[in-house]
């Protein structure tokens, strides 16, 4: 994989991964238990296949969530240095910000992608979806401008991570739906996810008391939307908790994982609405 591609899908899984805490849970009988929160994940190599050049991988990232009486506001930004067999290291700074209503029909989105110092993608736009699923539009104001129609029954990513979570409480094992987060100009990606049983967390030094609830393995897939492969752009598996907070995740690459898990998580206050 170049450079650039990695870069490309680095920032894609950050914004699929990250995304994930954001979700607002309007269900009869629980409440929205979303924290907004501070929170780190140090990064490091995972599975290699052998046949690549990566030999080592390290960083981390870092997310805010914070809340106001409407939406979501979020801060994201991911550092990791790839070091490669021929000495060819690679550093992609991606950061993410993102706002989104809690109704799920407005998101507005800025996204900046830097390989080695160097600005090499910068998006930038707003997008807004009919109620009911009723499609909707999207419009990027950088790199260029650029209009684009949304098909009907997209989300947003915390409306998505809404519908994900409701179907994990009701035992669902795999769901599909269209998502747009603004990492590409390519338009919304089609999501396969597959559930499986929910397990005990294991034990965090220092975070035990704030995250202990049950957990969720997952594995997300992305296609082209209406794409005929079936092998994904990409992939990234995680484990969820029931408040929306992710535990710990791995970016899937050909050859190479990489394997993030939480080390500091703090909760903000709520606004009073």
């Amino acid at each position: 994989m170049l450079s650039s591609d990695l870069g490309v899908l680095m920032a894609r899984l950050l914004i699929a991964a990250l995304a994930l805490p954001l979700l607002c849970l309007p269900q009869a009988g629980r409440g929205a238990d979303l924290i907004p929160h501070h929170a780190f994940y140090t990064l490091h190599l995972g599975h290699s296949s052998g046949t690549g050049d990566v030999v080592a991988a390290s960083g981390g990232m870092a997310i805010e969530v914070s809340e106001t009486c409407g939406a979501w506001l979020t801060k994201q930004r991911l550092l990791l240095k790839i070091v490669r067999d021929e000495g060819d290291d690679m550093v992609t700074d991606n950061n993410f910000t993102s706002w989104e209503t809690k109704d799920g029909l407005r998101y507005r989105f800025n996204v900046r992608n830097r390989l080695n110092g160097s600005v090499n993608e910068e998006y930038r736009g707003e997008a807004r979806l009919k109620p009911n699923g009723g499609g909707g539009t999207a419009r990027f104001t950088l790199p260029k401008k650029k209009d684009m129609t949304l098909p009907k029954g997209t989300l947003f990513p915390s409306a998505h991570v809404s519908y994900v979570i409701d179907s994990a409480r009701r035992n669902a094992r795999i769901i599909n739906r269209i998502v747009f987060d603004g990492a590409s100009e390519d338009g919304p990606d089609e999501t396969n996810i597959v559930i499986g049983e929910p397990v005990p967390l294991e034990k965090l030094p220092g975070l035990d008391a704030k995250l202990g609830v049950p957990s969720w393995p997952m594995r997300w897939a992305f296609f082209p939307v209406d794409s005929k492969s079936a092998l994904p752009d990409y992939e990234l598996t995680l484990r969820l908790l029931d408040n929306g907070v992710v535990v710990d995740l791995n970016l899937v690459y050909e050859d190479f994982t990489v394997g993030g898990k939480i080390s500091y998580f703090e909760a903000l206050p709520r606004p009073k609405c």
